[in-house]
Formats: C-alpha cells, structure tokens, sequence
C-alpha cells in the first residue's frame, strides 16, 4: 500500500495562512479601542466639510445636492485610495436620503435614489479591497437609514445586530465604536437599547478622538451623542455642555437645540 505523503507545498500554505491569520488576530487584539480611523485622509476634506456643513444647519436640499456633485468632482484628484472614495461618497448619499424624506414625503424618490446610489457604491468598494470593518460600519447604516426612507422593519431589525457585530469583531474601528454608541443610545430597548452603555460608548469614543484625533463631523456625533447620552441619564448640567459644544459645529439638530431650550 502506497504511503500517502502530504504535499510540502500545499503544508506550508496551509501554514503561512494560519500564522498570517493568528498575527492578524494578535494585532487587532493590541489595538487600543477606537485607534484606527480608515476616513483619516479625510478630516480636512473641504468638499466633504461643505456639503455636511449645509446639511446639518438646515440648508436647501437642492443646494446640498449640488454640494454633492461638487464633492464627488474633487475626488479623482484627492489622492485616496478608489475605496475610500467610494466609501465617501456611500455616506454622503446616506445623508443626503435622510435629508431628503426628513424635507419632505414629496422626496421619498429622491431618497430612495440616494439609498440605492448608496449600496451600488458599498459594493463597489468592498469589490475594490476596502477595510472589512468600513464596509461592516456602512452595510449597518444603510439598513438603518432604509427604515427611516420607507419603513423597512427587516432592515431595522438587523441594524442592532449588524452594529454590535462590527465593533465587537473590530473595538479598533473608530467609526464601528460610533455606530455602536449610536445604537445602544438610541435603539429601543425591545432591541436590546441601554443608555448607559450607550453613554458609556460615546465617553470612550470621545477620548479615542482626544487621542488620535476626529474630523469635525465626527466631533458632532460625539457632542451630540453625549449631550444626548447625559440628558437621557439624568445629568442637565453635562447634557448642556456637549450641546453647546455640538452647536458649535453644527446648529440645526433637533436633539441638540431640544436641549438647550431646557
């Protein structure tokens, strides 16, 4: 009976991938929560700054959608890597659905473009080698913002899970550490909300953008997550201190302003 002998080649394959994978799986585990930003060429970006700046003081939709095409004609000469661009522009249209049916239901088509332009890009850019957690971050959102667009309970469903499983697989993310901050903050909690862990994630989110730095779109989130966070707990006093920051940037929110009012 011949004596079976394993392939060298394929063995050491097989090895190289195991060895690739536990260091992978080691770094992530080193990396303090929230240290990675993938959008960090980003911060500065002043076409990208001016469309989120109309949007979230209130401006005309149709001036936004404007600003839009102005940010998507800077990217080919940005420099970022085809992902990011198409990541980018993913969450612009996000925006820009939200923005349009929270104007109008005389939008809803508008929205619903701006959704479906949204998961074409998604998909482009995990086609295109963007970070897995990034399209984990985006992929949740999106069934997020398809609720709010046209109700889609399936969708809403899904968020709570898709959002704990992006920053419980990567703390590291800085953006998947937001979005779950969000959706502990926010969610109901038939679907699992805590705002005290929902606070709690905003508190560190802040400091990992004290360390590592955040553009000022993400500063908002945090502001306004907190100020959310501390008026939901019971804390005025705090609630005031991050809405005033949040205003700061951005002056529309109605979450922010509701506060400020108290």
């Amino acid at each position: 009976m011949k004596k079976f002998v394993f392939p060298r080649f394929k063995f050491a394959s097989i090895l190289l991938v195991l060895l690739l994978a536990l260091s992978a799986s080691i770094y992530a585990e080193d990396l303090p929560v929230g240290s990675v930003n993938h959008f960090k060429p980003m911060i500065d970006d002043q076409y990208y700054g001016a469309l989120l700046k109309h949007v979230f003081d209130g401006g005309d939709l149709n001036e936004a959608v404007n600003l839009y095409g102005q940010f998507v004609g800077s990217l080919p000469s940005s420099g970022y890597e085809l992902w990011m661009q198409e990541l980018s522009m993913a969450r612009a249209c996000l925006i820009l659905a939200r923005y349009s049916i929270d104007t109008g239901k005389e939008y809803k088509a508008w929205a619903e473009t701006f959704m479906n332009e949204a998961d074409k890009l998604i998909r482009s850019a995990e086609e295109h080698e963007a970070p897995k957690s990034a399209i984990m971050v985006l992929d949740a959102l999106s069934n997020s913002f398809w609720y709010l667009v046209n109700g889609s309970l399936s969708k809403a469903m899904k968020f709570p899970d898709m959002a704990d499983e992006a920053y419980e697989s990567n703390p590291e993310d800085f953006h998947a550490l937001l979005l779950d901050a969000d959706r502990y903050l926010y969610s109901p909690g038939i679907v699992g909300g805590n705002k005290k862990k929902g606070l709690s994630l905003f508190q560190e989110a802040e400091k990992a953008a004290n360390l590592y730095g955040a553009a000022e779109w993400d500063l908002f989130s945090i502001y306004s997550g907190l100020a959310s966070g501390y008026d939901k707990n019971g804390d005025h006093g705090k609630a005031v201190e991050y809405a005033t920051l949040a205003k700061e940037i951005y002056s529309a929110d109605e979450t922010v302003n509701s506060i400020l009012s108290k």
